[in-house]
């Protein structure tokens, strides 16, 4: 194959830094589609589409309360999976 150099600056939404198709590019893909799922699920069950603060502190309060919730949830969940999966093994 041959492999034409283009500048980057050229046009930003076609060539991006590093190449898509390539390693890193998937790799920061699938942190990207992780934290997108994260946020969509956020959005979905925690009424983040629908935050009406006048103030954006206390919308910033909301939302760190509500991913506080989240990460204690999924931590919770971690920790219940993790001993019944020793349990079973056992």
């Amino acid at each position: 194959q041959k492999v034409y150099k283009v500048k980057i600056t050229t046009n930003l939404r076609r060539y991006t830094a590093p190449a898509r198709g390539s390693k890193t590019w998937k790799t920061i893909f699938k942190r990207r589609t992780a934290v997108e799922r994260v946020n969509a699920y956020l959005k979905g069950y925690f009424q983040l589409n629908n935050v009406r603060y006048r103030t954006g502190k206390r919308a910033k309060v909301h939302f760190d309360l509500v991913t506080l919730v989240y990460n204690a949830s999924k931590l919770g969940a971690d920790r219940i999976n993790r001993k019944l999966s020793k349990q079973q093994a056992a």
